[in-house]
């Protein structure tokens, strides 16, 4: 009995989607993706290496430019570059999109696998916290969160993944629940298995890959929101560079000067459409059933 004990331990768990053997970028999503993201990024990156106007930098002889080899996206009415103000305001916004995922995956996948592992009271009181923060819209929950710790980039990033976690919560803990009925976590409970061993090798592994699919949504959908806390005077306060607050500073402007906010905001279109474009891509290539 005991060789028979050992000999189930050594199997191998069950181990994660394996992704086709043309790679994920041969994926059409994933690569427009990246084609729209990947350039946003070096230019952000390479932002301080570029001849541009410091973000902060006024020059009231060049107020409301319009665009041009010098201002590629103009300047505002206080003669600041909008181009070095939007990649630094994507900075912000890429962080922040980071920064939210990254607490809503970790928090999320704890507390979903314990609700769902466990059950009973665990289950029922995580379940009621998390019920009464889905009942209000993400928007209007991460206004209510910044009214409450302040305005800032560590109280937006705290507001919105705040608001963004009961979701990850709920969808963990669904998955966690389909996968303690299986017939390997039964096995693993026949050879007295600890639930942390169970949770650890057989639960969670397996998982990540939607989890990390939602992950990229949270990403995106949180870049949009911490848009708009900014263009509603609740994000980052200027003078520092949000995509949320250029598009404020420039809606008095939208007839004589409309590249102030209009090229921020399609800024932000293009970071959101390529993120959801992406995470589709990335669930396409890991879901077998998508994958056919």
């Amino acid at each position: 009995m005991a060789d028979e004990t050992t000999e189930f331990r050594a199997r191998p768990r069950l181990s994660l989607p394996t992704l086709p053997q043309e790679g994920m970028f041969a994926n059409q999503k994933v690569r427009v993706a990246l084609m729209i993201l990947v350039p946003i990024l070096l230019l952000t990156a390479a932002a301080p290496l570029l001849p541009l106007q410091a973000p902060l930098e006024t020059n009231l002889r060049a107020m409301m430019l319009p665009p041009s080899l010098e201002h590629p996206f103009g300047t505002d009415r206080m003669g600041r570059d909008v181009l070095s103000r939007a990649l630094e305001g994507v900075k912000v916004s890429l962080l922040v999109g980071l920064s939210v995922a990254c607490i809503a995956l970790v928090a999320g996948m704890i507390l979903g696998t314990l609700a769902g592992f466990f059950g009973g009271i665990v289950d029922r009181t995580i379940m009621t916290v998390v019920d009464i923060f889905l009942a209000f819209p993400s928007l209007l929950l991460a206004i209510g969160l910044v009214a409450i710790v302040g305005t800032g980039l560590v109280p937006v990033i705290a507001a919105i993944a705040m608001a963004d976690v009961p979701r990850f919560i709920r969808l963990q803990r669904s998955q966690v629940l389909s996968l303690r009925s299986r017939p390997f976590i039964d096995a693993a409970r026949t050879v007295r298995a600890s639930q942390g061993w169970m949770m650890t090798r057989h639960i969670i592994p397996n998982t990540v890959a939607p989890m990390l699919v939602a992950a990229s949504i949270a990403a995106a959908n949180a870049i949009l929101v911490e848009a708009s806390l900014s263009f509603l005077g609740l994000g980052i306060m200027p003078p520092a560079p949000s995509l949320g607050n250029i598009i404020r500073d420039g809606q008095t402007y939208l007839q004589q000067a409309w590249w102030i906010s209009t090229l921020p905001g399609v800024v932000i279109l293009m970071i959101a459409f390529s993120l959801h474009f992406l995470s589709d891509g990335v669930r396409e290539e890991l879901d077998p059933r998508a994958r056919k």
